[in-house]
């Protein structure tokens, strides 16, 4: 197991390296630049020159990426060309707000979808799971700015129940959340039925009924343990989504997270807070798979028995 975490870390290498080039030229090609901010009526064309060699702006964009993966190799990754602020500091400053946004997102959309998956599994067929089926494809459908801005405008400035935006207490995550955990829900709901579908034909379970086994230790025992691994997919899926920051939600609720962190620094042309957001996002998207990964080997004794073996048959060839 240790040698297939070693192997999927070190393929995070080529990934970060196609992703910040890719962010590099992007902005790149973007119209404007970080320096149209500061440039006055006052500036002659030579202080207006003299700011772009500052920036390096007056070099190729290979020269500006090489120089800034240079630094990366050496743990730097800059400071934003805003702020001055380095951007470590910055996305630790913002990453607990997205952190504790994505929790709660994911324990709404994992509590109200594993049953609503049971259900419509259990009742395939019926009106209920036709009912269910239509529910989860308003939640996938829907976008999530539109939700967003309806929750806002009926909670928030209707009834006044809500925070309008950012954080202001516990009840600031509500709206958020709800808006984030629809889609989770909806997605988790279907993959849920999906795969209880499957494992209700199951001899096994018949087998079980048949000895007098009650229905809920049935359903909760034998097949809901043996669909977990297809959930666990898309609820490791759904987080890794949230920590990467969900730009348009927290962009409409004016969350201060990453995701508006990263939408911030690319409208003002901030290339080095820009690329240092998208990395650090791919690195917890990452790590995030590779620990659903991992929780496959306790879900399933099947795969925990094939990494043993694995390992064992690397020590009988050494």
């Amino acid at each position: 197991m240790l040698r297939y975490i070693i192997r999927r870390l070190l393929w995070l290498i080529p990934v970060l390296i196609c992703v910040s080039l890719t962010i590099y030229i992007l902005m790149d090609l973007a119209p404007g630049t970080v320096i149209d901010a500061l440039i006055t009526e006052q500036m002659t064309p030579e202080d207006i020159e003299k700011l772009r060699q500052e920036y390096d702006l007056d070099k190729p964009v290979i020269y500006r990426y090489a120089k800034y993966m240079w630094g990366l190799l050496h743990g730097d990754l800059g400071r934003s060309q805003v702020t001055g602020i380095s951007v470590w500091e910055s996305f630790v400053s913002r990453f607990p707000a997205t952190l504790k946004l994505s929790l709660v997102s994911v324990v709404i959309g994992t509590v109200l979808a594993i049953p609503i998956g049971i259900f419509a599994a259990r009742k395939a067929g019926t009106i209920w799971d036709n009912l269910t089926t239509g529910f989860t494809l308003i939640g996938q459908s829907m976008p999530s700015f539109w939700l967003g801005l309806l929750l806002l405008i009926i909670f928030a400035y209707k009834i006044q129940l809500f925070p309008a935006g950012g954080y202001q207490g516990p009840s600031s995550y509500v709206l958020p959340a709800i808006t984030s955990a629809l889609m989770m829900t909806a997605l988790t709901a279907r993959q849920t039925r999906s795969s209880m579908l499957e494992v209700l034909r199951a001899d096994y379970l018949r087998t079980a009924r048949a000895k007098g086994v009650p229905e809920r230790l049935v359903i909760r025992r034998h097949a809901l343990k043996n669909a977990w691994i297809p959930i666990l997919t898309t609820i490791g899926m759904g987080m890794s989504r949230f920590l990467a920051g969900s730009a348009v939600i927290e962009t409409v609720f004016s969350w201060p997270g990453i995701g508006r962190l990263t939408v911030e620094a690319v409208s003002q042309r901030d290339v080095t807070l820009a690329c240092g957001c998208v990395i650090l996002t791919c690195i917890l998207y990452v790590i995030v798979l590779l620990v659903v990964d991992l929780l496959y080997a306790f879900v399933d004794p099947r795969i925990k028995a094939k990494y043993a073996s694995g390992g064992r048959r690397r020590k009988v060839a050494a």
